[in-house]
């Protein structure tokens, strides 16, 4: 595994249910128990730092930022930011810096065009979990090099 970043991954999704609950009680365990080291708002960002700065951080020093595609994660203007802050940084790097994770197949298609047009991991169906998550975890294994 390439030691370039401090954590495998961060996720970028709407503190909202159900999607703060899938995140923090299933998507985030799961991938720790396979060894990857995530980046996690709640539990990382420093008390009293400036949000954006904490955003930034986390897009920076993680191999990959995860979006939890939801139509509320759509609506946010924060996972707007992280989400184009991680775009912006795949294309100063010629990296994949973004993957994508369909929680409602229904909000890709209000997703921006250009979140439409990378492919993204379809987590809808609950009974597929580990499975997706496997993918998941091989991925997040990878150097981000398109």
């Amino acid at each position: 595994m390439n030691n370039q970043f401090e954590y495998d991954f961060f996720v970028s999704y709407r503190h909202r249910e159900p999607d703060k609950s899938w995140v923090r009680k299933k998507l985030v365990p799961a991938l720790e128990e396979r060894g990857l080291r995530g980046f996690i708002d709640y539990r990382d960002f420093r008390l009293g730092a400036a949000l954006v700065k904490e955003m930034a951080r986390a897009v920076e020093h993680s191999r990959y930022t995860l979006a939890v595609v939801t139509s509320t994660y759509l609506q946010s203007n924060f996972t707007e930011l992280e989400n184009v802050m991680a775009e912006h940084l795949g294309l100063e790097n010629s990296q994949i810096r973004l993957i994508g994770i369909i929680r409602e197949a229904e909000a890709v298609e209000k997703a921006r065009l250009n979140m439409r047009a990378s492919l993204m991991l379809d987590m809808t169906d609950d009974d597929l979990f580990e499975e997706m998550v496997e993918r998941l975890a091989a991925a997040l294994q990878q150097p981000p090099d398109r």
